[in-house]
């Protein structure tokens, strides 16, 4: 593990792989330390010979939590400055959920530094239900510390399809015991959550995908409230180079479980771009 400033934030992150390998970034969701990519794709890219970055976004893990809410071009400019302390371009860069829209932005405002990406669980416009759960979500956070509960409610919510939350209560009850094991609403976190509202509610991410002319692999899946496939589908059409898959079963939280079906699609698409 190592940090690096970047305009006065430390910002951890970790470097695996061969050094002669090409480098691949990987950048979690909100409140996502860089660890959970060890359950993802981080092992399978190792394997195929990538040298393999995972950041922890600020506010999380390794990295400092500066007061105050955050944006995604603060992130955007977190992990290009590790990019940079690297001394790589020409990067493939991975994308979950948050991690995504720091991806997208990285595409649009830093070509020079972006080879390829993958947008997992994040791409798309804003659809009225999204509307509605963030406009809540900013009023919570507006009046002060918000409790572990919603934490808790508002991941497995997303994590799950509804028939699992309705249906299956070993497998709910297991999620939420991964869930409560983080101590939520940390300066952290507000600041995480923040600029994830933010960016779902005040950017206008129809006008950046035209400037994503780099190849982009967009994956959505099958049950996700947030960003369900008819968004991302959309959203690849209006990239120079976009192609897109619906990730079948799964809802927000298959970004993880379902690696039987995405991996082999990130390392497919990574060895022919």
């Amino acid at each position: 593990m190592a940090t690096v400033e970047i305009g006065g934030t430390a910002i951890g992150f970790e470097v695996h792989g061969p050094a002669e390998g090409e480098p691949v970034v990987l950048l979690g969701g909100t409140s996502m330390p860089r660890g959970v990519w060890n359950m993802m794709q981080l092992p399978a890219l190792v394997e195929a010979g990538y040298q393999v970055a995972a950041v922890d976004p600020r506010g999380e893990g390794e990295s400092s939590a500066p007061d105050g809410g955050y944006s995604i071009a603060d992130l955007a400019a977190d992990a290009a400055g590790v990019m940079e302390h690297l001394g790589w371009s020409d990067v493939r860069v991975m994308g979950l959920s948050q991690g995504g829209f720091v991806t997208e932005h990285l595409a649009a405002s830093r070509p020079d530094l972006v080879r390829a990406v993958v947008l997992l669980g994040c791409a798309g416009a804003t659809t009225a239900y999204q509307r509605a759960w963030f406009s809540a979500m900013r009023a919570m956070f507006a009046n002060g510390p918000v409790a572990q509960e919603f934490y808790l409610a508002e991941n497995l919510m997303n994590a799950l399809p509804a028939q699992v939350l309705r249906d299956d209560d070993s497998k709910v009850s297991a999620w939420a015991e991964l869930i409560s094991a983080k101590q939520w609403d940390t300066p952290g976190d507000r600041g995480q959550y923040l600029a994830c509202i933010e960016w779902m509610l005040d950017v206008d991410h129809a006008e950046r995908w035209p400037k994503i002319t780099r190849p982009a692999l967009v994956l959505a899946l099958e049950h996700d409230l947030m960003f369900p496939p008819r968004a991302g589908r959309a959203a690849a059409a209006q990239m120079a180079n976009g192609e897109f898959t619906e990730i079948i079963g799964y809802a927000h939280g298959g970004a993880i479980e379902a690696g039987e079906q995405i991996t082999p699609l990130v390392l497919d698409f990574f060895a022919r771009v």
